[in-house]
């Protein structure tokens, strides 16, 4: 058995490397063979971070730490503990250390698979007239139809209910309508473990769409000619987002706070059974690129990019007052155990995003750059307390859910993470975006000039751009970090990490009844 004594951990890089290699091949043949000290030596070597300054240190721990993960799965009880706890100080240790830890242990296997539902083919449902559509949900014969987005949204005769008429959009697939409607009801015959309001659809398990030909106009949308719709009935507060401005009928502190928490429990709630909310906020590393990026333009927070619109994403969350929303963008586990880890990290992301955003829109007017040129300071109207609370609250509920127990504490500092987010949710330092002339090449010369108008830009100055010729410039943010550049708020992504992987050791081991 391998003792640790004398096995080169505690030596110079290029001793430690070869030393973790060769535990790791052991480890891999037969973990038995190795024993307590040596599981010891491998968290040493981990809190400590001698190595921080290495180029390849990150290497080093992570196959430390994949020593660790592999002795968690397959090793002798004894070991198998050590090892979680050795993880877990990892998870607690800044730097390269926690996201090595982390990032080994998001390949855990957890067994997790989610249902299997089955969506229905769209079809050509038979039109129904608005009006028919309207006296189905009981509306009130004086309605006064309002919208939002692509949805028409009708007070019915319950004061309390909202008949939603939710469009799809010109050539836009169908079948995220349908999946919606099946995921709501699914959802409807869940024990959630706080409430959760879903919505009632109208149409039928083999017909879920409607087809509204001659709905009312909507403003800033081109509805698909088909008239294909989803309907459903929901809750005034379905439409209730947490961090809606105060002064604007929006929720105190403390009620901001429960919507938060209660969002975190469901989000890990679900994704305990296999359920994944795979979009509570869009998040993007460049919105402009999304067509010519092989990935999107899609946010990863593994990477160290820039995080693009960090604001605006926040604005309408997926989750409010009533509980999650927008089910079109539950999806089933299934066979991809290594989406898990990812999307837990965009659940973890959105909600601390969400958190800051709720300050900054105690006054939304106060954004930007001011005529000078410097970037608006919105300090003040964020409460460290309060944040502090509110991050660690949510890590907490989102672990109970996901485990069914959490500790007293996050792994990382709460306090130290809510005092970044607000150096740099509160300044506006990163404003601008570049439309690169690749991306202004795929457009024709109107779509360039609207893109640019929808973006700020006066219509008189994207009217005489040529396209093509150069670079331009818009002021699209605040964003966090500069364009093409790094993440401004690196320890937003280094905290999710951890987030997302004790939830997962705390899960590995509660589904095999270990302490």
């Amino acid at each position: 058995m391998l003792d640790g004594e004398g096995i080169g951990l505690d030596g110079d890089f290029t001793a430690a490397y070869l030393a973790v290699q060769r535990l790791a091949g052991l480890a891999e043949r037969d973990p038995t063979a190795l024993a307590p000290q040596t599981v010891a030596a491998l968290e040493t070597l981990l809190a400590r971070d001698a190595h921080a300054r290495q180029t390849q240190a990150r290497i080093l721990y992570r196959d430390a730490a994949s020593i660790l993960t592999r002795l968690l799965a397959n090793g002798p009880g004894h070991l198998a503990r050590a090892s979680r706890s050795a993880l877990e100080r990892a998870l607690n240790t800044p730097g390269k250390p926690r996201l090595a830890a982390a990032e080994a242990a998001g390949s855990l296997p957890l067994g997790l698979t989610g249902p299997a539902l089955h969506f229905p083919d769209p079809g050509h449902p038979r039109p129904v007239p608005f009006a028919r559509l309207l006296g189905q949900a009981e509306v009130a014969p004086d309605f006064r139809p309002r919208t939002a987005g692509r949805s028409h949204i009708v007070p019915t005769r319950d004061p309390d209910t909202l008949l939603v008429v939710k469009r799809l959009r010109r050539g836009e697939d169908p079948a995220g309508l349908v999946r919606e409607a099946v995921w709501m009801r699914f959802c409807v015959g869940l024990d959630f473990p706080v409430p959760c309001h879903v919505p009632r659809p109208l149409g039928t398990e083999a017909s879920p769409l409607v087809a509204v030909t001659d709905a009312p106009d909507l403003p800033g949308q081109v509805p698909d000619a088909s008239g294909l719709a989803l309907a459903y009935l929901a809750r005034r507060e379905y439409f209730a987002y947490p961090n809606n401005p105060p002064a604007a009928g929006g929720p105190n502190a403390t009620v901001f706070a429960g919507a938060m928490t209660r969002a975190a429990l469901l989000l890990g709630w679900l994704a305990g059974r296999g359920i994944l909310h795979e979009a509570a906020i869009p998040l993007f590393h460049n919105r402009v690129q999304q067509d010519r990026r092989e990935d999107g333009g899609v946010y990863d927070w593994r990477l160290p990019g820039r995080l693009d619109r960090w604001l605006a994403s926040s604005l309408h969350p997926n989750f409010g007052l009533s509980g999650l929303r927008d089910f079109e963008h539950l999806a089933s586990l299934g066979g991809r155990p290594s989406r898990l880890y990812r999307c837990m990290g965009d659940h973890f992301v959105s909600l601390f995003l969400v958190a800051g955003s709720y300050y900054r829109m105690r006054d939304p007017s106060l954004l930007g750059r001011h005529p000078d040129g410097s970037p608006v300071d919105a300090r003040h109207l964020f409460d460290e307390d309060h944040l502090t609370d509110v991050v660690a609250a949510m890590v907490a509920a989102y672990r109970t859910g996901f485990v069914g127990r959490a500790p007293a504490e996050p792994p990382f500092c709460a306090r130290s993470l809510a005092r970044r987010m607000i150096e740099e949710m509160g300044v506006d330092r990163h404003m601008t975006e570049l439309v690169r002339v690749a991306d202004q090449e795929a457009m024709t010369d109107a779509a360039f000039a609207d893109f640019c108008v929808a973006r700020g830009m006066a219509p008189e100055t994207a009217r005489s751009l040529r396209r093509g010729q150069v670079d331009v410039e818009l002021v699209t943010g605040p964003h966090l970090g500069a364009f093409n550049g790094r993440t401004s708020l690196p320890e937003l992504a280094e905290c999710t990490a951890a987030a997302a992987a004790a939830c997962l050791v705390g899960r590995y081991f509660a589904d095999r009844g270990k302490n």
